[in-house]
């Protein structure tokens, strides 16, 4: 009971910090902040590529015997993908520096989650 009590204030801190430290970086590179609550992708391309790794990592999910260290290529490569075509298409805006970020807490919280536990 303790230990999960010690991750659950773990998790908590942790998310703060990193929630402190993303405002930061905004402060520092001055990004805007995003219009919306969804993701908009820069151009069609890279809409229709999120959407087909969503749909095969779906169905590939059920072939796998680890489905823990898929869920973290999958990030790994999603999230990579995206901070590319953010960084190639609309490079002005910086919202690559954010999303390389969130690529490290992700696969942080992942890692430590699925290995510690």
């Amino acid at each position: 009971m303790s230990f999960l009590l010690n991750y659950f204030i773990y998790i908590i801190v942790f998310f703060i910090i990193a929630i402190v430290f993303e405002r930061w970086l905004k402060k520092k590179w001055k990004i805007k902040k995003s219009k919306g609550h969804f993701y908009k992708a820069v151009n069609p391309f890279q809409r229709w590529t999120e959407m087909a790794m969503i749909i095969a990592f779906l169905i590939s999910i059920w072939f796998v015997d680890n489905p823990t260290s898929w869920l973290i290529g999958y990030f790994l490569i999603s999230l990579s993908f995206r901070a590319f075509m953010e960084w190639k298409y609309n490079r002005e805006e910086k919202e690559y520096i954010l999303t390389l970020y969130s690529m490290f807490i992700y696969l942080l919280v992942l890692v430590i989650g699925f290995y510690l536990i």
